[in-house]
């Protein structure tokens, strides 16, 4: 008697094939059976009326954030995502920066301290991989990881011998189970680098069996030249990429996709293997240092942005360059999370100025300051005509581009809500592309590229990752104003062939794990 069945579902099965009508076998955490009629199962669903596929990957999750302190990635398998993947970026905890060697120690839950637990991606993955997950994942080594352990936040080139500790601390990565290594050109440090080193370590990723990823410089003004940068990276080193949350920022900047995805596109022609994921959103989600600070106030971390916002000429001369830059206008961003004024979270830059008593610049550089850096922000700066023509795109993945609540209140509504969005919204509302099209793009697409073995499909052998839902009804209920809300319409998430979630409310089976790069 098998352990599971699944009866009467209209079966998608992520090949890109037409829906059919079948049954589903589960015995010992596989798919043991598709056939048109199965009995004998100990427990037993009625899919009658409901669409059933792979369970939903994550192309870009930031879960490595949560590996042990929030392993339960609730607010991923709540809205079907039963494959996550992290380290994106070029931002993960490990390997530990020099400079924070520097300071005491911090314990990291029951499993040491910080110094420890992330001195490297390999002591990381060592302890995670033996606890359960509630979903799955798989993870990057973060370029600015790699450069602050090695060098610190200095901007500059790297001597040789702090290049050959990088690419020491990627191999080690790599030789734990990391995917690859991803880039965040946008962030200090990773700001900070020159194409011929971001060039060397796609190089030693590619040697190693890996891949590659990367929040590319630029996604406005200079988005041509932010991906051809990138594409010559993945020309350079032969090793496939993903360029993370393809998008183009600002308003003078909208439609400038159809280009870059014909950039890629031509890179694919000639025999390359570039992909990208995109979130269904029209804001992004990062700290608020990232977008207002320039880089030369960011070469210390967050104490040497405190410290620069103590002093009245930077403050003035930060002011001047903001102004230049996107003029008196800052309603487009919405406060998530502000330690020192957690009143002033879901609010907009001049909400909070007109409460706090200044300019917006002032209260910006207020908020940052006295919560010591650790404030993030929504900025709405997208077109819906773009996201449209890139989550259409054949090679272009979904992603949360988020890690887990965690203890915030506020946040963007993309980290609970992005499958259910893009299957109701854009799918069956907007009519962007077929379900069946978009579910290779969620399942079976982001398997292939991330080598994720028996997974990604409904296929006898495979892993029994399944969902479950109404095509008719599912949606997102998350939104700006509420992030909180579940999904509608998503009825089983099935993980290792144990039903996980029931409409859209996770039962707490951690029946999940970390994922290391060909096992």
């Amino acid at each position: 008697m098998y352990d599971l069945v699944i009866k009467n579902g209209k079966i998608i099965d992520g090949t890109g094939s037409p829906s059919f009508w079948a049954d589903i076998a589960i015995e010992n955490g596989k798919i043991a059976k598709i056939d048109k009629r199965i009995e004998g199962g100990k427990e037993v669903i009625d899919a009658t009326g409901l669409t059933v596929t792979p369970g939903f990957v994550d192309s870009h999750g930031h879960a490595d954030n949560a590996f042990l302190e929030y392993p339960d990635l609730i607010e991923k398998i709540e809205q079907g995502i039963t494959t996550t993947v992290g380290g994106q970026c070029g931002d993960t905890k490990a390997p530990i920066g020099k400079d924070v060697l520097k300071e005491a120690p911090v314990p990291v839950g029951n499993f040491g301290t910080n110094h420890e637990v992330y001195r490297t991606m390999g002591t990381l993955l060592d302890i995670a991989k033996e606890l359960p997950q509630g979903t799955n994942s798989l993870t990057f080594v973060g370029h600015s990881g790699l450069r602050s352990a090695a060098m610190g936040m200095e901007d500059r080139e790297p001597t040789k011998e702090e290049l050959e500790t990088m690419k020491s601390l990627l191999r080690e990565a790599m030789e734990h189970g990391a995917i690859g290594v991803s880039f965040g050109l946008f962030y200090a440090p990773g700001c900070f680098s020159k194409t011929d080193e971001v060039k060397e370590l796609a190089k030693v990723a590619a040697d190693c069996g890996g891949m590659i990823s990367a929040h590319i410089r630029d996604e406005g003004y200079f988005a041509y030249k932010a991906v051809e940068e990138m594409i010559n990276v993945a020309k350079y080193s032969g090793a496939r990429c993903v360029l993370s949350h393809h998008k183009a920022e600002y308003k003078e900047n909208w439609g400038k996709v159809n280009h870059t995805l014909r950039m890629i596109d031509e890179a694919n022609a000639e025999g390359y293997d570039i992909y990208c994921d995109v979130y269904p959103y029209n804001a992004s989600h990062t700290r608020l240092s990232a977008m207002v600070i320039p880089g030369e106030f960011r070469t210390e971390g967050d104490a040497g942005i405190v410290r620069h916002l103590h002093n009245e000429d930077v403050r003035q001369e930060i002011k001047n360059y903001l102004k230049k830059k996107y003029g008196e206008d800052y309603s487009w961003i919405q406060v998530t999370i502000c330690q020192a004024y957690p009143e002033y979270e879901g609010k907009t830059i001049p909400e909070i100025a007109k409460i706090h008593g200044t300019d917006c610049y002032d209260a910006m550089f207020d908020i940052i300051r006295d919560s010591k850096n650790i404030c993030s922000a929504c900025y709405f700066t997208m077109c819906e005509e773009d996201i449209e023509t890139v989550l259409a795109h054949p090679r272009a993945m979904v992603c949360t581009d988020s890690s887990v609540a965690a203890a915030n209140k506020v946040y963007h509504p993309r980290l609970r809500a992005t499958f259910p969005r893009v299957l109701g919204k854009y799918v069956r509302e907007r009519k962007v592309t077929t379900l069946v099209e978009m579910i290779r793009k969620i399942t079976a697409m982001p398997a292939a590229v991330y080598g994720l073995k028996n997974k990604g499909l409904l296929r006898e052998g495979f892993d029994a990752d399944i969902c479950i839902f109404d095509e008719n009804t599912i949606i997102d209920r998350a939104s700006f104003a509420d992030c909180t809300k579940r999904a509608e319409g998503l009825n089983y998430v099935i993980l290792g062939g144990q039903v996980v979630v029931e409409n859209a409310v996770y039962n707490g089976k951690k029946m999940g794990r970390i994922l290391l790069r060909n096992e």
